[in-house]
């Protein structure tokens, strides 16, 4: 449970860390919403593996395969989350905003399944 609870928070501030890089990169910085959202991943994949290996699940494991395994999840349900924002905004005509978020549950639910179960998985020695 203490585990879910820091995966949580992990996830709370990475969100609105994300969130607040893409907003601003849509509505500040004028950037389209497919730019603006690499931007705000991009910021929120670094910040996401550092708390996550650390805070969350306390990992020893070697960086580079963990890392490895980080990566390719990420980009799976960055993905995910790709397509998704692209079918919203494009083929549903969803506003920008509302399909950032939307697309953002999608990623959410898939990062969190394979992180726990694949990338921050117990070894045998732990």
């Amino acid at each position: 449970m203490r585990q879910f609870v820091r995966f949580v928070a992990v996830g709370i501030f990475n969100t609105l860390l994300g969130y607040a890089v893409i907003f601003a990169c849509m509505y500040i910085a004028r950037m389209s919403a497919e730019a603006s959202n690499v931007a705000g991943y991009a910021v929120g994949l670094v910040a996401s593996y550092l708390l996550n290996r650390s805070f969350t699940f306390g990992s020893r494991a070697r960086v580079s395969g963990e890392l490895l395994r980080f990566l390719a999840v990420f980009g799976i349900a960055y993905a995910l989350n790709f397509v998704a924002l692209l079918v919203l905004i494009h083929r549903l005509d969803v506003h920008a905003g509302l399909s950032q978020v939307l697309a953002g549950v999608v990623y959410v639910a898939a990062s969190y399944l394979m992180n726990k179960f694949y990338v921050f998985k117990p070894t045998r020695a732990a």
